[in-house]
C-alpha cells in the first residue's frame, strides 16, 4: 500500500509537470441564467493463455471518487480480472479520490500520455457524440441506458469521434441518474429553480439545463464542492445519489428533489495508442475487463441507491420525489435542451439522437 501511494505521489508529479503548458480547466466558471444490434456482453477472454512478449504493462487508471464509492468497488473487480488474466503481465494501478488531479486533468494527461486510463467525465473532450447520453429525462432506467450502451452501431459512433481524439472507448456503463440539491428550499416546479446559484461540473449539456430551469451556475472541481456549499458560495449542486453521499454532500444540503433528471454514461477511456500498441490478446482482456467493470457497478449502484437515500431522509435531508404531473413540467421547461445540441451546436444529428431515444424505448 505505501509503495502504491508513493507511485501515485510520483505519478502526480509527472502529470503536473506535463500539465503546465496546458491550461487549465479546474478554474471556476459562471453564467448566469437567460430570461438493434447488441455489443458483446462481457465474457471470458477467448485467450486462454495470452501470448507472452516478453514486456510487463502498468496501466495507471485514475479517478475522482473514493475508495467507498461503488465505482472504485467495481475497478477493484476489473483490476483482479486484467490481472489474472494475463499472468499478471498487464498491471493495473488505481488512482481513486483526485489525487492525480481533476477530471479535466487527468483527461489531459491521458490524451498526453502521461496517464494511461481514466473513468468519469466530462464527456465532450472525450467524444462530443456521448452528448447523445446526457439529454434531459432520455431515459427511464439503467436498463434504458444500457440498451444503448450496448448497441453496436452507438458504440461505432462514439468510438470513431474518441480516436479521433486520441482516445479508447473500452466500455460504456450506468454513471447515475442525477438528482438537485440545495440549502435554501424545497424544489417543486420549475420556478423554483430561479435565481438558485447551483455548482455543476464543466459539462454542456448540465450548465444549459440549469440555465434553462432558471438557475445561475458555477463550474468547479467535484474536490472544492462541499467547501463552496458550507460557506455559501453556492447554493446548491446536482449529482447522482452516490456521490452526494461519497462527497458527503447531504451535511451541507437538506434539500434534495430525486428527480433523475439525467442519467450520465460511466466511461472508461485509454490512451489510444498505448491501447493499440499492446498484444491483441492483452486489448480482448481489457475490453472484456471494462465490461465487467460496468456489469459490476451498475449493480452496486442500483443495490446502493434507495439504502443511501434513506440515511440521508434518516439524516434530516428533506427527500422530494415530484408527482408524474409535476415531473412533466420539468421535462417540458428542458425540451429546448435537445434542439441546442442538434440544430445550434451539432454535435449530433437527429438520425443518431433518434437512433439512441428509440433504443431507450426498446423498439
Amino acid at each position: 500500500m505505501k509503495v502504491k501511494k508513493l507511485l501515485s505521489l510520483i505519478l502526480a508529479g509527472v502529470m503536473m509537470l506535463g500539465l503546465l503548458a496546458a491550461c487549465s480547466s479546474g478554474q471556476t466558471q459562471q453564467s448566469q441564467a437567460p430570461a438493434q444490434s447488441q455489443a458483446a456482453e462481457p465474457a471470458e477472454s477467448k485467450a486462454a493463455e495470452p501470448v507472452d512478449d516478453g514486456q510487463t504493462y502498468t496501466i495507471n487508471l485514475g479517478h475522482t471518487m473514493s475508495t467507498a464509492h461503488p465505482r472504485h468497488t467495481a475497478l477493484l473487480e476489473f483490476e483482479k480480472y486484467v490481472e489474472e488474466k494475463t499472468n499478471g503481465k498487464v498491471q493495473i494501478e488505481l488512482h481513486p479520490a483526485g489525487v492525480l488531479g481533476s477530471e479535466p486533468e487527468m483527461q489531459e494527461s491521458m490524451r498526453m500520455g502521461t496517464l494511461e486510463a481514466f473513468v468519469g467525465g466530462p464527456f465532450d473532450t472525450i467524444s462530443v457524440k456521448l452528448n447523445l447520453f446526457l439529454m434531459p429525462f432520455f431515459f427511464d432506467n439503467q436498463e434504458a441506458l444500457m440498451r444503448a450502451a450496448k448497441d453496436e452501431q452507438v458504440l461505432s459512433i462514439i468510438s470513431e469521434d474518441a480516436e479521433a481524439n486520441g482516445l479508447k472507448v473500452l466500455a460504456i456503463g450506468d454513471g447515475g441518474a442525477r438528482q438537485i440539491t440545495n440549502s435554501k428550499r424545497r424544489i417543486v416546479t420549475p420556478d423554483d429553480m430561479k435565481g438558485l446559484k447551483l455548482r455543476t461540473p464543466s459539462i454542456e449539456a448540465i450548465t444549459y439545463c440549469m440555465q434553462t430551469l432558471g438557475a445561475n451556475y458555477i463550474s468547479m472541481p467535484l474536490a472544492d464542492v462541499y467547501m463552496a456549499l458550507k460557506n455559501g458560495t453556492v447554493d446548491g449542486q446536482e449529482n447522482p445519489v452516490a456521490t452526494i453521499y461519497d462527497q458527503k454532500l447531504h451535511e451541507v444540503q437538506p434539500y434534495i428533489l430525486y428527480v433523475n433528471y439525467q442519467y450520465h454514461p460511466e466511461v472508461m477511456t485509454m490512451n489510444a495508442k498505448f491501447f493499440n500498441d499492446l498484444p491483441a490478446e492483452y486489448q480482448q482482456i481489457l475490453t472484456d475487463g471494462a465490461w465487467l467493470f460496468v456489469e459490476t457497478e451498475n449493480k452496486l449502484a442500483l443495490e446502493n441507491a434507495e439504502a443511501r437515500l434513506q440515511e440521508m431522509r434518516d439524516a434530516g435531508c428533506d427527500v422530494y420525489t415530484p408527482t408524474d404531473e409535476e415531473r412533466q413540467a420539468f421535462i417540458d421547461a428542458c425540451a429546448p435542451v435537445y434542439d441546442h445540441f442538434v440544430n445550434e451546436l451539432k454535435y449530433f444529428t437527429q438520425e443518431e439522437l433518434d437512433l439512441v431515444k428509440s433504443l431507450a424505448e426498446g423498439k
